[in-house]
C-alpha cells in the first residue's frame, strides 16, 4: 500500500463528518493536539496516541526505530545572529544521530531545504533527531521539538508569494514565533 492510501485509511470521519486523525502506529484515534514519533528509518513524523507515546518515551523502545518527539520549548537568550552566515532569515539545526553531524535546514516555498551546517555549541543541548536549534534573524534562538520546525515549514509553503514571501507569509511567521514565545521558558546560553 502506498503512503497516500494508508493516510486516507488512517483518517476516519466522526458522526458530524469531520476528519478524525488516527495513530500512525496502532490506528487508535488521536486528539487534535497530540504528539509525534520520528521514524528514524525514513526520517518522517508519525502521529502517536497516548499509549504509543508512553511506549516510545523510552529510548530502548522500538529497537531504535522510533523516537518520541519531546515537548520542550526553550528560548535561548544572548544569542547573536552575527556568526551564523546563513543566506536566509530562518534556519534550524538538527544533530543527525546516524552521522553524528549537524544538518541545517531552512523553510522555503519548496519545503525544508538542506544547506551546509556548522557545529554550534548550543547543539550539545539539543536531543539528536527530535529537537532542533531554531534560529531566526528577527526572533532569536530557540530549542524546539522538530515537529514545530516542520509546522513552520508548512506555514511558509502555504503562505509564501513572490521572491520575498509577501505580507501574509511574514504575518504567519511572526504569529508562529509569538505562539512559540507563549509556550516557552527562557534560558541563557550555557
Amino acid at each position: 500500500m502506498t503512503g497516500g492510501r494508508l493516510r486516507r485509511l488512517a483518517v476516519r470521519r466522526t458522526d458530524d463528518d469531520t476528519p478524525r486523525e488516527r495513530c500512525d502506529l496502532c490506528g487508535d484515534p488521536v486528539p487534535a493536539e497530540h504528539r509525534h514519533v520520528l521514524d528514524l528509518t525514513v526520517r518522517e513524523l508519525r502521529c502517536a496516541c497516548r499509549a504509543c507515546q508512553v511506549l516510545f518515551d523510552h529510548t530502548a523502545a522500538g529497537g531504535g526505530h522510533y523516537r518520541l518527539v519531546p515537548r520542550r520549548r526553550e528560548r535561548v537568550t544572548g544569542f547573536t545572529w552575527a556568526g551564523v552566515g546563513a543566506p536566509v532569515r530562518t534556519v534550524f539545526l538538527v544533530r543527525d544521530s546516524e552521522s553524528d553531524r549537524p544538518v541545517m535546514y531552512y523553510p522555503s516555498p519548496a519545503g525544508a531545504v538542506a544547506g551546509p551546517a556548522w557545529d554550534d555549541p548550543l547543539l550539545a543541548r539539543v536531543t539528536p533527531d527530535v529537537e532542533a536549534l531554531l534560529l531566526d534573524r528577527d526572533h532569536g534562538a530557540w530549542i524546539v521539538p522538530i515537529d514545530d520546525c516542520y509546522r513552520l515549514v508548512g506555514m511558509v509553503r502555504a503562505h509564501w508569494h513572490g521572491l520575498t514571501g509577501g505580507p501574509e507569509a511574514r504575518e504567519q511567521i511572526a504569529r508562529f514565533f509569538a505562539e512559540l514565545a507563549d509556550l516557552t521558558e527562557e534560558r541563557s546560553p550555557a
